[in-house]
C-alpha cells in the first residue's frame, strides 16, 4: 500500500473511508518520501485533487472559512437522494441532472482553518530535498492518462462552492488563462508576498480540518490534496463583500497560489536520533574541521574562528524577564575590506555551504530608508504583508555594513534601525497592525560584518588580527577552503554537527565551578567596566562546552571561555 502507484491513486473519499490505514501509513518517514513534493517541480506537471506535499513557512493566517462537511444532491430525474461529503475540496462536482439541495436537512455546515504557507526564506539549495527524478518522471505519465479522463469529468460538473456565497453555473471549461492575466491587475510579486527573494519559490493556502496548533513562522511540512481548479480564480470565485485588493490576495489564480487541504500537518523533529551517536563520537575532529576552515577565511585568526563556532551555535534555550537566554549576536570587525572588497559576500558564500537557512542583508543607507524589515498588516487586501525580518527560527542574518555611507537617515529608516536592534537585543520582531503593535518571538543568530565597530549596538565585537601571510593569499584560501569542502563525507559531518549540537540538552550542575565563576565575574568587572552581563559570559562558556561535544560546564571549559573573552577585550580599540 505504501508504493507510489498506491499513493498517486489516493482520492479524499478513498483516504475518508480509510482514515485510519492511510494514518498509519502517513506514520512513515520513507514513506513519505514517495508522495511527490511540490516545492521543487512545477504545477503543470500536478493534477487537481491529487495527493501532495508542501513545506514551508507559514506567513500568514486568516479568518476560519466555513463550508458543507456534507451536502445532499438530487437526481432531477430519478428523483433519488445521496449525501456527499464535502471535505478536503473546494468545490463539489456533480453531473448534469443532479442539483444540490442547499435547504436539506441533512446538510452540515463546518469550518477549517486557513493559512498562507510559503517556501521557506533563506533556505539554503543543499538543505532543499532532492526529489527522486524517477517519482517525477513516473507521476508525470501518470497525470497525463489521466488528465483527458479528468478534463472530461470536470467539463461536466459545476462548481459548489463555500456557504457563504451564492451557487455558480460557470464552468471551467469556459475560462482562460489569457482572461485571468487580462483581469487581474496585482502583480505576481504582490500576491505570493515573499519576505526575501525565494527562487522558484511557491506559496499555498492551506486549509485545516482539525484543531493542529500553528504558529506564524513555524515551518511546518503539509501532505494534502491539492486544488488546482481553474474555477478558483480571483474573478470568477471573487466575494461581492471585499475590494478588489482582498479578492486578489484571497482568491488568487489556482495556478499561482493553489489550495492544499492538509490530511497531516508534519513539524521538523530534531535530528535522527541514529545520527546524534555517530556525531557525537567525532565531535572534536569535525569540530577542528570547521575551525580550520572558519580561521583560513577570517585571515588566520583562530580566536575569531572559535567565537564564530559558538555563534553559529547559539540558540535561545529560556527566555526569563526581557533576556533571551542562548542567543549570542557577534560583530567582526577590522577585516582588510579595501584590499579584499568581496571578503564579507566571500564569507557568506562559504556560511550558506554549512547553516540550513541564511540570509545576507545588506545595510546601505538607501536599504535602510527604503526595505520594510517589520511586517505590516495590509487592510486594503486584509492580510499580512511581509517584511525582511519575517524569517523562521534558526535562520542565520548576516548584516554586512561594509556599504553603509553617511547621510539623512529617513523616519522609515529610524524604525528599521530600531527593528534590528530589538531583535539583537530580545530576539523579537514587532508587527506593525496600524491601529496597534504585537511583539513576535524569534530565534535568529546575528553576526554583523563592518570595519569598525557597528552602527548597531551588538555585546560582542571581535576586532580581527589578521595575518599577513594569509592577508597576501587570500584569493589562494579561496580556492582550497573550496576544495577542502569538495569532501562530501567531511561536509555533511559540519552540517550535522551545527544542527545535532545545537539541540544538545546542556547542564549548569557544578557547585564548584559555579562558585569560580563569581569570582571570575568580578574579576572581569575590574578589568572592563562595560562587562556587566554575567549571562553573555555564561552563554559563551556554554556554547564553548558544547562545541566540544561536552554536555555540561566544567572547569577547563569555563577557564578557555574566559580567557576567550580576555583576549577579545584586549584587542578592542583602546586596549592593550
Amino acid at each position: 500500500m505504501t508504493s507510489l502507484l498506491k499513493f498517486t491513486d489516493w482520492t479524499s473519499d478513498y483516504f475518508i473511508k480509510n482514515r485510519s490505514q492511510c494514518t498509519a501509513i502517513l506514520e512513515d518517514p520513507e514513506a513519505l518520501k514517495e508522495i511527490p513534493l511540490i516545492n521543487s517541480g512545477s504545477l503543470d506537471e500536478f493534477r487537481d485533487r491529487q495527493l501532495v506535499r508542501f513545506e514551508g513557512m507559514i506567513q500568514d493566517m486568516y479568518d476560519p472559512e466555513y463550508y458543507f462537511q456534507q451536502y445532499e444532491v438530487k437526481n432531477t430525474q430519478t428523483e433519488t437522494c445521496e449525501v456527499r461529503c464535502g471535505m478536503y475540496a473546494d468545490s463539489a462536482k456533480y453531473l448534469p441532472g443532479e442539483k444540490i439541495l442547499f435547504e436539506s436537512e441533512k446538510n452540515q455546515t463546518s469550518e477549517r482553518h486557513t493559512c498562507i504557507v510559503i517556501s521557506t526564506p533563506g533556505l539554503n539549495d543543499w538543505a532543499r530535498e532532492k526529489v527522486d527524478q524517477s517519482i517525477c518522471l513516473i507521476t508525470k505519465a501518470m497525470n497525463i492518462n489521466k488528465r483527458s479522463l479528468d478534463d472530461d469529468d470536470l467539463n461536466e460538473s459545476n462548481s459548489l462552492e463555500s456557504t457563504r456565497k451564492k451557487e455558480r453555473t460557470s464552468r471551467a471549461g469556459n475560462i482562460k488563462e489569457t482572461d485571468v492575466a487580462e483581469q487581474n491587475i496585482f502583480s505576481k510579486e504582490y500576491i505570493l508576498n515573499f519576505p526575501i527573494s525565494i527562487p522558484d519559490g511557491k506559496a499555498c493556502i492551506v486549509k485545516i480540518y482539525d484543531d493542529t496548533p500553528l504558529k506564524l513562522n513555524e515551518t511546518i511540512e503539509v501532505v494534502g490534496f491539492i486544488s488546482l481548479d481553474p474555477l478558483l480564480n480571483g474573478v470568477d470565485n471573487s466575494d461581492e463583500t471585499m475590494s478588489e485588493a482582498e479578492n486578489a490576495v484571497h482568491h488568487p489564480p489556482a495556478s499561482l497560489v493553489p489550495r492544499l487541504h492538509a490530511i497531516k500537518i508534519i513539524r521538523p523533529t530534531k535530528q535522527d536520533l541514529k545520527i546524534v551517536p555517530q556525531i557525537m563520537c567525532k565531535v572534536q575532529s569535525i569540530r577542528s574541521d570547521l575551525h580550520l576552515i572558519l580561521s583560513q577565511l577570517l585571515f588566520g585568526d583562530s580566536l575569531a574562528a572559535d567565537f564564530l563556532i559558538c555563534h553559529m551555535l547559539s540558540s535561545i534555550y529560556m527566555r526569563k524577564d526581557f533576556f533571551c537566554l542562548g542567543t549570542y549576536p557577534l560583530n567582526i570587525t577590522h577585516f582588510p575590506f579595501l584590499k579584499y572588497k568581496q571578503f564579507t559576500k566571500d564569507l557568506y558564500k562559504f556560511l550558506t555551504l554549512l547553516a540550513r537557512k541564511s540570509h545576507l542583508l545588506e545595510i546601505t543607507l538607501e536599504n535602510l530608508n527604503d526595505l520594510t524589515l517589520s511586517p505590516k498588516k495590509d487592510y486594503e487586501g486584509n492580510r499580512l504583508t511581509s517584511g525582511v525580518l519575517q524569517l523562521s527560527n534558526n535562520t542565520h542574518l548576516v548584516i554586512d555594513e561594509t556599504g553603509l555611507t553617511t547621510g539623512q537617515i529617513s523616519q522609515a529608516g529610524r524604525e528599521n534601525y530600531n527593528a534590528i536592534c530589538e531583535l539583537i537585543n530580545f530576539q523579537k520582531v514587532t508587527y506593525d497592525f496600524k491601529y496597534y503593535k504585537l511583539e513576535y518571538e524569534s530565534d535568529i543568530p546575528i553576526l554583523i560584518l563592518s570595519e569598525t565597530k557597528s552602527f548597531i549596538p551588538c555585546p560582542t565585537q571581535v576586532v580581527l588580527k589578521v595575518e599577513p601571510e594569509s592577508e597576501n593569499i587570500y584569493p589562494q584560501i579561496l580556492e582550497v577552503t573550496d576544495h577542502y569542502l569538495k569532501d562530501k563525507d567531511r561536509l555533511s559531518n559540519i552540517r550535522q554537527y551545527l544542527e545535532v549540537v545545537r539541540d544538545t540538552k546542556f547542564e549548569f550542575d557544578d557547585d564548584e565551578v559555579m562558585k569560580e565563576i563569581q569570582n571570575d565575574f568580578v574579576r572581569l568587572k575590574e578589568i572592563n567596566k562595560n562587562v556587566d552581563r554575567l549571562h553573555s559570559l555564561m552563554v559563551l562558556a556554554r556554547l564553548l562546552s558544547l562545541s566540544y561535544g561536552s554536555s555540561t560546564l566544567t572547569m577547563g571549559y569555563w577557564k578557555k571561555a574566559v580567557q576567550m573573552e580576555l583576549d577579545r577585550l584586549s584587542r578592542l580599540p583602546g586596549k592593550k
